[in-house]
């Protein structure tokens, strides 16, 4: 029997009075469609139909009675949706699995121990503000827009995808899918283009998270008067759609702050920073490693000296990437290896995987 009803389950989906409504429904249309007329005592057919007028109106009284409060209570300015403390999960991106995909694949980040940190305390502020709408009491407005402060290759592109799949995953935003952009995407050349440009950037990232990368650039440069109609759209929109759209905006520390004080509107609506630091020499080794697994190479462990040491002075240029660095150093070693072993392949027999210490030397010396 418990077979039975866990396939009935099954069959009937996360919304089975929907799924039974639908199935009746269809049976209906099937019998008018072809005229069957069954034999049934006087009144039942009449009886039927209030039974189940009975049951709709019902369902009705006890859904509106459900979400009425949670529809009253509203978000406030710059607020959005929030779910029931249930489903905002209690969540330690230190520990175990937090049983939401995009959260388990910050945690499992190499480094950015400080984001991780400062996205796991706004996840838990929800949960404690949908607990406080649950009970009736007042909700403080969340603003979700957000500072990226970090040099570049340090993940803040990555790090707002998996943001916003957090945001979708817990009910707050309805899609979380992550939309692009920079200055060339939202700047145009003639006098009212440029806020149909942002507009339409906006609305591409309706209901997810627009992401603005070297933002300080719409506050700089030529056609600057240009750059502050992008900032003054862009500020009218994130008021109009405050609780659809998150906007998150990244770069360089010290031009960041420049940007936000070029326009009085700006810090009243990213009242949030998340710094990035540049990663560590072992943690750049990690992310080598990491990236070459990920391609179906094996780098030899004796090579980590010499990988760490190449981060080490390179972190000291003015062109260092810090991940990207590290992509492009994984890059020069295939090549490397490529030239060591394509002429062997007639023989057979050999490794393609492995990529060996000569290797990596070969390839930090090409990037000397």
């Amino acid at each position: 029997m418990d077979n039975v009803i866990a396939w009935i389950k099954a069959q009937l989906g996360p919304s089975p009075l929907m799924s039974v409504s639908m199935l009746v429904t269809t049976v209906l249309a099937v019998m008018a469609a072809f005229k069957i007329v069954p034999s049934v005592p006087p009144g039942v057919g009449y009886g039927l139909l209030i039974a189940v007028v009975l049951v709709a109106t019902t369902l009705w009284v006890i859904q509106v009675t459900r979400l009425w409060r949670r529809v009253i209570g509203g978000g406030g300015s710059g607020g959005f949706r929030l779910q029931s403390h249930s489903a905002v999960r209690s969540v330690d991106l230190s520990g175990a699995s937090t049983g939401i995909a995009a959260l388990d694949e910050l945690r499992d980040m190499i480094g950015l121990a400080s984001v991780k940190a400062e996205i796991g305390t706004l996840v838990q502020r929800m949960r404690v503000e949908a607990a406080r709408r649950e009970q009736g009491q007042a909700v403080a407005p969340i603003s979700l827009h957000m500072v990226f402060a970090g040099p570049p290759g340090v993940g803040k592109t990555v790090v707002a995808r998996l943001y916003g799949a957090i945001l979708r995953d817990l009910g707050v935003l309805e899609k979380g899918h992550l939309i692009e952009t920079d200055r060339a995407g939202l700047v145009a050349g003639y006098v009212g283009q440029t806020a149909i440009k942002t507009k339409q950037a906006i609305e591409q990232a309706m209901d997810g998270v627009l992401f603005i990368d070297e933002a300080y650039a719409l506050a700089s440069g030529e056609g600057n008067s240009f750059g502050q109609e992008a900032i003054d759209t862009l500020l009218k929109e994130m008021e109009d759609k405050r609780d659809r759209l998150v906007v998150i905006v990244a770069g360089y520390p010290n031009e960041m702050g420049q940007f936000l004080a070029s326009n009085p509107g700006l810090p009243s609506r990213f009242t949030k920073t998340i710094r990035f630091d540049s990663y560590n020499p072992d943690e750049l080794v990690q992310i080598t490693h990491l990236t070459s697994r990920r391609e179906g190479l094996r780098l030899a462990p004796e090579a980590d000296e010499d990988l760490r040491a190449f981060f080490a002075n390179a972190a000291c240029r003015p062109d260092f990437g810090n991940a990207r660095t590290a992509r492009t150093l994984l890059e020069r070693a295939r090549e490397a290896q490529a030239l060591r072993i394509a002429p062997l392949l007639s023989g057979g027999g050999i490794d393609l995987a492995a990529v060996t210490q000569a290797d990596i030397q070969t390839a930090i010396a090409a990037m000397a």
